[in-house]
């Protein structure tokens, strides 16, 4: 189903469980800068690994346009994630993360070795409002600066973080040769 003569920017993942072998190929969002987050109340099992028991997930997400929303994961009042990327939050320039209950991505583990300190904190639902950005990064999504998240009614303040990790990640992704 590949042809080699054509140039694509999709995602192709690949996961093995004892009873199912899943492959998928998808077209790669291009995300848009008003970019919103639904937060909604799920716990995730083991979200440290990652694992085929998604179905939950799926359901929102089917109903989102990749391009413009993804929903945040959130239990005990707390956020950890979204559907599918991990989410960095700012406040007075210094970068935040969930302390557990996320899987780390490659791209997490890429910007964690980039910026050298990425503070791990519980980020509560109530203090969103204090964080002038919240950056879902990934490896479908690369870099989306969250614009609204119209549950609490939070604005985005500020892209200054966001073009930082998007020139970060534009430069390591030309880096590579089907991109040349």
């Amino acid at each position: 189903n590949i042809k080699k003569n054509n140039k694509y920017n999709h995602l192709l993942r690949v996961a093995v469980n004892k009873k199912i072998i899943s492959i998928s190929l998808r077209k790669r969002p291009k995300v848009k800068l008003k970019f919103n987050l639904k937060l909604i109340n799920y716990k995730t099992n083991n979200p440290e690994f990652k694992n085929l028991k998604y179905q939950v997930i799926l359901k929102y997400l089917s109903k989102m346009d990749a391009s413009t929303s993804d929903i945040g994961l959130c239990n005990n009042k707390k956020i950890f994630e979204s559907g599918t990327s991990n989410i960095l939050f700012v406040k007075n320039d210094k970068i935040f993360s969930p302390i557990n209950r996320i899987y780390k991505g490659i791209t997490f583990k890429f910007f964690e070795n980039k910026l050298g300190k990425i503070e791990k904190k519980n980020i509560l639902i109530k203090s969103l409002k204090e964080y002038s950005e919240i950056i879902l990064i990934g490896s479908g999504k690369g870099v989306a600066s969250i614009f609204t998240i119209n549950d609490i009614k939070w604005r985005r303040k500020s892209l200054k973080f966001y073009n930082i990790l998007l020139n970060f990640y534009k430069t390591e992704v030309k880096k590579c040769s089907i991109y040349k």
